[in-house]
């Protein structure tokens, strides 16, 4: 008979061990939820748990203790009703390893504000000859965790230790309760958006510079790196001058990535801690009916529109909405300094991406409409879709052209891998060309639109001339590569959704366009250019 691992033998459920585990999760749960019970919870830790810090987590032995306390009963007195309140815990199973002193116990907990049963398990350390805890953390049921599986569920917690929606944690083992029991939101997306993961890994060698919160590092310490990749043992991600940690620069691939490809953090744990690689491909902005939620074209199953709509996915849009900070604003404009109210902004930004769907039409000429469209009403004129449709361009001197070429020709200038290999010649007959893969096109200018990347001044009229830009810039690369390389097409995606047009649009514009940027003639001439 093979007898049990280490890392499994049972306790008796009663017995000393059981009981000792049950009487120190109870302490646990009451200091946790009295507010003056602060300096209890602290002194009940090892010395290396993983507790809440000002800012988020660290371990114990870096923080004071009187200043966990007094952090706990302010947290605690703030989140007041909203916190939940755990108590009666029922002892269910114990795994114990004799040699590290470590042991891993599964109860019932109650929690009384839902009025509901959850699982939770508790990692212990014998100190001293007594019991400290290293971790707590709900699970969906009872797993067969070792102790360091349960400690990486509990730290991938972290980024709702950040959170104070609805209330902010005391422990990780509230942030993990709200990861479970997230509040409701409405969400929003474009009807045909589409994502399914095709585990690519564009997203980890793309020119994104990530970075994460310190505590990360916590998390990629205790991976168990010798198994999994014993190259990354004792990796160090470095510090930056803003506290923060860089996962990656710009022109490096993620190094957590495996031989296939694969990430070694998400295939360990079930999910992805990380907040940058968590939220991609979405993005949330903040609206008065919810979250509008855009998908990033850098993405190839975003851009193709291939798997799930965002409509059906609300739970998994609820965990990844913690990790991102979304765009929100008190005002929407039409254009620079002309304020419109929400419900006329949905509908104006809707016909966009309608005019922008029209698929019986060229993309010139879709984009034509729009502008119109967008000048009309800025101008109080009628709305005269059928002339639009049909209407020639507007006519522009060979001056004016001669300038927004040369303002195309210094943003494909920028110093960005894609762009260096394009020619720097204009085409001189760009005013005439059409794009050949227009499905594609559409997706990345809707996206760039209802994402609301350009929310800076929440502007319509802005973020369409962006749109335009982009559709010229996509002319330039057909001219250089047909049909346009899948580099290209994130390069284009990354341009809008992600914000880069904005700033290399400043840097390249003549002097005096500027001011010209949120006017639907902007628009017109770019298109005639």
């Amino acid at each position: 008979m093979t007898p049990p691992s280490r890392d499994d033998v049972p306790m008796r459920d009663a017995g000393a061990p059981a009981q000792e585990l049950l009487a120190l999760l109870s302490t646990f749960l009451e200091a946790l939820c009295d507010p003056e019970g602060g300096l209890d919870l602290y002194r009940m830790h090892a010395a290396d748990a993983p507790v809440r810090d000002s800012a988020g987590i660290a371990p114990a032995e870096r923080i004071v203790a009187e200043e966990f306390a007094r952090r706990h009963r302010d947290i605690s007195l703030e989140g007041g009703e909203r916190l939940p309140r755990f108590s009666d815990p029922v002892f269910l199973h114990a795994t114990a390893d004799p040699i590290a002193s470590e042991a891993v116990a599964w109860f019932e907990v109650s929690e009384a504000r839902q009025r509901h049963s959850l699982v939770v398990a508790l990692g212990t350390r014998t100190v001293a000859g007594a019991q400290r805890v290293v971790w707590c953390t709900p699970a969906a049921k009872r797993e067969p965790w070792s102790f360091r599986d349960g400690l990486l569920q509990s730290l991938a917690d972290y980024p709702w230790m950040r959170t104070a929606d609805p209330a902010a944690p005391r422990a990780l083992l509230d942030a993990g309760y709200f990861r479970r029991h997230p509040s409701t939101v409405r969400f929003d997306a474009l009807p045909d958006a589409r994502f399914g993961c095709q585990m690519s890994t564009a997203c980890c060698k793309h020119d994104f510079e990530i970075t994460l919160p310190a505590e990360a590092q916590l998390l990629i310490d205790a991976l168990p790196w010798q198994t999994l990749e014993p190259r990354l043992t004792g990796t160090r991600l470095p510090p930056r001058p803003d506290g923060k940690l860089q996962l990656k620069r710009l022109d490096e691939t993620c190094r957590f990535l495996d031989s296939r490809g694969h990430c070694l953090i998400h295939r360990t744990l079930g999910r992805q801690p990380f907040g940058p690689c968590c939220v991609f491909p979405f993005s949330f902005a903040r609206t008065p009916e919810g979250i509008a939620v855009g998908l990033s074209p850098v993405c190839g199953s975003a851009r193709l529109g291939l798997g799930i709509s965002p409509r059906d996915r609300a739970q998994d849009l609820r965990e990844r909405l913690v990790h991102a900070a979304p765009r929100s604003t008190d005002v929407y404009r039409l254009a620079p300094g002309l304020e419109i109210p929400w419900p006329r902004f949905r509908e104006i930004e809707r016909g966009l991406c309608e005019c922008l769907a029209a698929g019986e039409l060229p993309m010139r000429r879709r984009l034509y409409v729009g502008a119109r469209l967008l000048g009309a009403l800025r101008s109080n004129e009628p709305i005269e879709l059928n002339t639009w449709t049909a209407g020639a361009p507007e006519p522009i001197t060979a001056e004016l052209r001669a300038a927004m070429h040369g303002m195309l020709a210094r943003i494909i200038g920028w110093d960005r891998a894609t762009l260096r290999r394009l020619p720097r010649r204009i085409p001189p007959e760009l005013s005439t060309l059409e794009v050949r893969e227009a499905p594609i096109l559409t997706q990345i200018l809707r996206n760039t639109l209802y994402c609301k990347v350009y929310s800076f001044p929440f502007d319509l009229t802005t973020a369409y001339n962006h749109l335009i830009v982009l559709y010229l810039l996509a002319l330039i690369m057909q001219s250089a590569s047909a049909p346009l390389t899948e580099e290209m097409w994130r390069e284009l995606g990354s341009l809008g959704v992600h914000g880069l047009l904005r700033s290399m649009l400043h840097e390249g514009m003549p002097e005096g366009f500027r001011a010209l940027l949120g006017t639907a003639d902007f628009g017109l001439w770019m298109l005639a250019a």
